[in-house]
């Protein structure tokens, strides 16, 4: 399994974790390929701790998860502030932690850029461009952290070069739109133009495992493409782009056999650690190693007898909500039994276990009985060890995009009956034709769960206030409408149009008064 290797990239307090020029070493670590590779791996290292955020602030504001402590008095931790939209985020930890790891990212790849750019010395006589191909994994990488940072706080400072304090300190926020404009969408197009569908190593040879390539970089260009089409920017001029490219996308895929679990075993076994890089279009590689595994695993988790794992788990109890959990219920055998075998294998039901928190992620020892694999649960010794890697782009995301884009043509309807019979449940019906846009959205739901994408999409439908709101209200109320628990019915209120973004973390806003201004949600 490929590690990502820590180096020193050495870095300073304060908003954007920039290491000050004038101690940026001038010589000794850049002037060869091979320590270009190494820097380069640092910034891929940056990497690691995203699945937490994406667990915490995607799939806990959704409406696809609930929190069983929500109606306690005391449970004032980060992940309940988050889940309950608590009027005072600005001040919860999770969110500077964000900010500043997907800073670093961005301070990582800067620095590198500038010093692949002007330090380090390429042989000429390689087939391939590795300096253009290093700068481009580099710039993907940069594009990706300002892409979530947008995503989730909307206005952000933009820095593309290293930067003293007093720059750094000085740097107002753009708006939204300028970040995709200038940063995200140009990034990206580097990217495609420049990579090949093989990243390269300090030798000019294919690397397989861990490090993305031209196909990463046009699925994740139409993944932003399609985030622009939608709320709260609707440019209807980037539908045929993110078109095009999520179409190149699975032609490619198809045309080499890449990136596609044929079967719903397959599909179960995806989420074991021994298929390291085979069905994921880009992941986040993790290892059973300290500080090195997925840090998203444990706080999945509540905590489960050993018949799971004998590692005591985060207690958490986050299951799945009544009405995704509902969606799995396809019956097309007649025998009253679900069809669908993502069901049990995205959340647990043993009566005997907490039940229904997702199981997706988590690789235990039933799981791997059920499967036929060998117990190798031994190796996670603590919540720092879990090596399940996190993709970030899959092949069904790109073809579910596709076919909400294009609508009930074909090639999209081709696209969704592909994923629904692999997973037992037959092609779409006659009335889910005739709603495709929500038979597409539902597809999504079923089957990218758990992944991060549900918050993202609900607010480019707009539909995060509906939703998020009926779930508060849903679990406030009894079968017949009755408030039974006005706590967490009066939360529905807190879920407002301005909560689509996270407040600009407090500490951030207190580096220096007048730099930032707040979300308005949050002021």
């Amino acid at each position: 399994m490929f590690v990502v290797l820590a180096v020193s990239v050495a870095s300073c307090s304060g908003w954007l974790n920039v290491e000050p020029v004038s101690n940026i070493p001038a010589d000794g670590f850049y002037k060869t390929p091979t320590e270009a590779e190494q820097a380069l791996i640092g910034v891929y290292n940056g990497l690691l701790p995203i699945p937490e955020y994406t667990w915490n602030m995607c799939e806990l504001r959704s409406d696809d998860v609930w929190n069983e402590a929500a109606e306690e008095a005391n449970a004032a931790r980060d992940y309940f502030e988050i889940f309950t939209y608590s009027p005072t985020l600005s001040i919860v930890s999770m969110l500077n932690d964000a900010w500043l790891d997907y800073y670093k990212i961005i301070s990582r790849a800067n620095l590198f850029l500038q010093n692949v750019e002007t330090e380090t010395v390429f042989d000429d006589d390689l087939d391939v461009n590795l300096k253009a191909s290093f700068k481009a994994e580099a710039r993907l990488l940069r594009a990706y952290a300002y892409f979530d940072l947008v995503r989730y706080f909307g206005r952000v400072p933009v820095v593309l070069e290293p930067q003293t304090v007093d720059q750094a300190m000085s740097t107002r926020q753009s708006e939204a739109v300028d970040v995709y404009e200038k940063v995200i969408i140009p990034d990206l197009q580097y990217a495609v133009d420049s990579l090949d569908y093989t990243a390269y190593d300090c030798d000019g040879k294919p690397v397989e495992s861990g490090r993305v390539n031209k196909i990463v970089a046009m699925a994740l260009l139409g993944r932003v493409y399609t985030t622009m089409t939608g709320y709260p920017l609707y440019d209807a001029s980037k539908k045929e782009l993110a078109v095009e490219l999520l179409k190149s996308v699975v032609d490619y895929a198809e045309k080499e056999n890449k990136y596609w679990a044929s079967t719903g075993t397959q599909w179960q076994e995806m989420w074991l650690s021994d298929n390291d890089n085979e069905y994921h279009i880009w992941e986040i590689q993790y290892a059973a190693k300290e500080d090195y595994g997925n840090p998203m695993i444990y706080w999945m988790v509540p905590q489960v007898s050993s018949n799971f794992i004998d590692l005591k788990m985060s207690g958490y109890h986050l299951p799945g909500t009544d009405q995704l959990l509902a969606l799995y219920e396809t019956d097309v055998t007649g025998d009253g039994v679900s069809d669908d075998i993502r069901k049990e294998a995205t959340f647990n039901f043993d009566p005997e276990e907490p039940t229904h928190f997702y199981n997706k992620f988590f690789e235990h020892k039933k799981k791997l009985k059920a499967l036929g694999k060998a117990d190798n649960t031994a190796q996670v010794v603590n919540r720092f060890y879990f090596p399940i890697n996190f993709p970030l782009i899959r092949l069904e995301d790109a073809m579910l995009m596709y076919a909400e884009l294009v609508g009930d043509t074909p090639t999209a309807i081709g696209y969704v009956n592909k994923i629904r019979t692999r997973a037992g449940i037959g092609s779409l019906t006659a009335k889910e034709l005739e709603n495709f846009e929500e038979a597409v959205r539902v597809e999504r739901r079923r089957e990218l769960a758990g992944e991060g994408i549900r918050w993202h999409d609900i607010v480019r439908w707009n539909k995060h206030v509906e939703l998020v709101s009926a779930k508060f209200r849903s679990y406030g109320t009894n079968s017949t409408g009755d408030i039974i628990n006005p706590k967490i019915y009066d939360y529905a209120r807190r879920v407002t149009k301005g909560t689509y973004l996270y407040p600009i973390p407090d500490v951030q806003i207190k580096v220096k008064e007048g730099l930032y201004t707040q979300n308005e949600a949050y002021r």
